[in-house]
């Protein structure tokens, strides 16, 4: 089965044609998850993935457009769902961990469940802070479709974050899922992503809810020019 999954992510980024979507990040504060969570503002984007790499445009928080990129805008933020964290998790020889943890169902499709764990040497995810940056060790869960061997959801958190770093907590989500992108044939795509940070010491937590909408494929090698849309 890991055998077979992994050869299904490996072909992922092989198979997956040019388009672009809407990203719509919920970005969430609370002092207290038990009292519930305080919406912060909202991060609106255009993203393209073009020739295996990822691109973002119309960026806006609020209503407010911002002409700094992606990666610069203030408070949590996150990037790499569409290829970078699936071909990381099940890269070959990568050194991670697998083991059998059940099953479970889940878009309706029969999965088997696998616990995962990476050490800090072997770590390729990139946690960053205003000051500092970290790759942690972590461990986590990902469901694989009994049938196609395709990754359908991907749960991760930090392990043993250092004393000095800002965050003690740090967790991350994905789910795929079949879209279509304006033609008969369905990609596997991410669907929904979440992070969570909590600042060291604290009750103090961010937590961001990531929707991919409108997905459309684009054809032709010229850069592709975004409009303006609306929610």
């Amino acid at each position: 089965m890991l055998v077979k999954a992994r050869e299904a992510a490996g072909q992922y980024s092989e198979i997956l044609p040019n388009f672009f979507a809407q990203q719509i990040t919920t970005r969430y504060q609370t002092e207290n998850a038990k009292r519930g969570w305080d919406v912060h503002d909202v991060v609106t984007a255009d993203v393209a993935y073009e020739n295996g790499h990822e691109s973002y445009k119309n960026i806006k928080v609020g209503n407010k457009a911002v002409s700094s990129a992606m990666e610069d805008i203030e408070g949590v933020r996150s990037t790499g769902e569409f290829s970078t964290m699936l071909q990381d998790l099940m890269y070959p020889g990568n050194g991670i961990v697998f083991r059998r943890n059940g099953t479970d169902n889940i878009h309706n499709r029969s999965t088997y469940v696998y616990r995962f764990e990476a050490t800090r040497e072997i770590s390729r995810w990139r946690i960053e802070s205003p000051s500092q940056l970290y790759y942690p060790a972590y461990r986590g869960n990902v469901w694989i479709d009994k049938e196609t061997y395709r990754v359908l959801r991907i749960e991760q958190e930090g392990r043993n974050m250092p004393v000095m770093f800002p965050f003690d907590t740090v967790e991350s989500s994905a789910d795929y899922d079949w879209v279509r992108l304006g033609t008969p044939q369905q990609f596997l795509l991410p669907v929904e992503a979440e992070v969570l940070s909590c600042q060291r010491g604290t009750s103090l937590c961010d937590r961001n809810v990531i929707d991919f909408r409108n997905y459309h494929k684009f054809e032709g090698e010229s850069s592709i020019t975004f409009g303006d849309q609306k929610q």
